[in-house]
């Protein structure tokens, strides 16, 4: 029984150290997919003159902003 549950936690302890060293391309990825979402979004939104309109593009300006230093290359 010990040598099962130490090749089982053995296991669970490699498939975590998998995880955890793919864990930032997934986020950089993840934010990035959103800051384009937001890009394709504004575009969209850019001559629409519904109620809110304007807020919406302040609120995506502002996602971007918030994002862009994680997704732009820094040269």
């Amino acid at each position: 029984m010990t040598n099962e549950l130490s090749a089982a936690y053995k296991r669970l302890q490699e498939a975590a150290e998998g995880a955890f060293k793919g864990a930032g391309l997934l986020a950089l990825r993840t934010l990035r997919d959103v800051y384009q979402e937001c890009v394709a979004l504004e575009e969209e939104w850019r001559d629409r003159q519904d109620p809110g309109a304007e807020d919406v593009r302040a609120a995506l300006a502002r996602i971007q902003a918030k994002l862009a230093p994680a997704v732009t290359p820094p040269w």
